[in-house]
């Protein structure tokens, strides 16, 4: 004898509520439209006489004496018509009845098209009015099918009406497939009800005992009394720190501040990653307004710009060799020490043409920096352009190494703000110009470097 509480995964003293809900969440699981094979229909098929004898009281109670002494059991012939079975509860789908043939087909395709030709009959004498005609249509074609789920509404109306689906209209204990709507009574008697894109949905569980009921639409819910608790908006997210972000060739630089901090933004309000010691080397991957991009631990960075310098690039025979900045006419005797040294240097220093000692520039004026080329240079030689502020002591290279005796600069780059490494914030400036080659990282001299101008920089 079948075991039909086993088959649906029931306890004999199950209610029909229970017995119910098990059988929907089977025949969901093995219906023809989600397993299709021969076991999943006639496993489906079991699934329908268990709940056609389980859910009937008169066949249960004949059911439960054969099982509890131990007789065969064979249940009747199913009627007919079917009983108001749970939705998508019909068993032999796509599979041919072993009684006789039924004319319900017939007469239900007959019925639907006098149906239609009334409809369309009327239709023609409300002047052919085919969108009125078609929206009573669909109206009497969903209240012919109330198992069906209503579609979605195209607007919100301004009084709650209740869904064509009559399933939970005022709440159920045992939710049919598709009711998600959760309805939760608060400890002060308030009915609130939560759709699955509310805040605090998840944690929301439904205590019949309380009062909480299950609902298949939020029309359903409102025209039942409760109130939905506000859903929480998604917060507009502003861009993210690497759109303002501009890319500048990878170079390495000091920290020239004490204990600098490496925030994971361009901004103090961003929380410090770490804090890095004075003369420490990072790599500078771009400019995001007052802000540096430096990588640490395979991991970008940003630190302000004005706590970086550049790192010493001559080596010591080429320092002794070079005029001193501080100190650009050197005397005789040190001349004399630095060629017996080492080789005279190949060019002169440039001569700055412009802008002109302390001329004034701020965040909307294109600074353009030009100088007197000494001579034609060969190939693998190039001008260096420095600056730095007056109180610095580390210079930082201004541009890439170029053949042109002239450097552009915008500081206006990033909506107004003077995003560039060297030129992040007011003050008086100074710059220099001289001929190198070789590598960018020990590069040789060829020239001194010109006296520096200075530049008053501000907005």
């Amino acid at each position: 004898m079948k075991d039909y509480y086993a088959l649906l995964n029931v306890s004999p003293d199950a209610s029909l509520a229970q017995i119910d809900a098990a059988y929907r969440r089977l025949v969901q699981r093995h219906h023809p439209n989600a397993r299709s094979s021969p076991q999943a229909l006639e496993r489906l098929r079991e699934l329908n006489e268990a709940w056609r004898v389980l859910s009937d009281p008169t066949l249960r109670a004949a059911y439960d004496q054969a099982r509890a002494n131990g007789t065969p059991y064979q249940p009747p012939s199913p009627p007919p018509t079917l009983r108001n079975v749970p939705q998508a509860s019909f068993a032999d789908f796509g599979a041919r009845h072993a009684t006789r043939s039924s004319c319900l087909v017939p007469i239900a395709v007959l019925l639907v098209l006098l149906f239609a030709l009334g409809i369309l009959a009327w239709g023609l004498n409300e002047q052919l009015n085919f969108a009125a005609m078609w929206e009573r249509a669909a109206n009497e074609v969903s209240a012919l099918l109330p198992t069906r789920e209503a579609s979605a509404t195209k607007s919100a109306q301004a009084e709650p009406t209740p869904t064509p689906d009559p399933r939970c209209r005022d709440g159920c204990e045992t939710p049919p497939p598709g009711c998600v709507v959760k309805g939760d009574v608060e400890t002060n008697g308030t009915h609130y009800f939560y759709l699955p894109n509310d805040e605090g949905y998840a944690r929301i569980v439904v205590d019949i005992a309380k009062g909480d009921r299950w609902f298949c639409a939020l029309n359903d819910a409102q025209a039942a009394g409760w109130t939905r608790k506000a859903p929480t908006e998604t917060p507009t997210l502003p861009p993210p720190p690497e759109a303002f972000t501009t890319n500048i060739t990878r170079r390495a630089f000091l920290v020239c501040a004490d204990n600098a901090a490496l925030h994971e933004g361009p901004g103090d309000e961003f929380p410090i990653a770490q804090t890095v010691a004075k003369d420490a080397r990072v790599f500078v991957t771009g400019v995001n307004g007052e802000w540096s991009v430096v990588t640490a631990n395979n991991a970008a960075f940003y630190i302000r710009s004005n706590q970086l310098c550049a790192p010493p690039t001559r080596a010591a025979a080429q320092v002794t060799t070079a005029p001193s900045v501080n100190d650009p006419t050197p005397t005789a005797s040190s001349s004399a020490n630095a060629q017996s040294a080492a080789p005279a240097l190949k060019y002169p220093a440039p001569q700055i043409l412009k802008p002109s000692f302390g001329e004034r520039y701020w965040c909307n004026r294109e600074l353009v920096l030009e100088w007197s080329a000494p001579a034609a240079l060969a190939p693998d030689e190039y001008f260096l352009v420095e600056s730095k502020l007056v109180e610095h002591d580390h210079w930082n290279a201004l541009a890439d190494w170029t053949k042109d005796t002239t450097v552009m600069l915008y500081p206006n780059r990033g909506g107004g703000e003077c995003d560039t490494v060297w030129w992040s914030n007011t003050g008086v400036y100074e710059w220099r110009v001289s001929v190198v080659r070789g590598s960018k990282q020990t590069p040789t001299y060829l020239s001194p470097f010109s006296e520096p101008s200075r530049i008053n920089y501000g907005k």
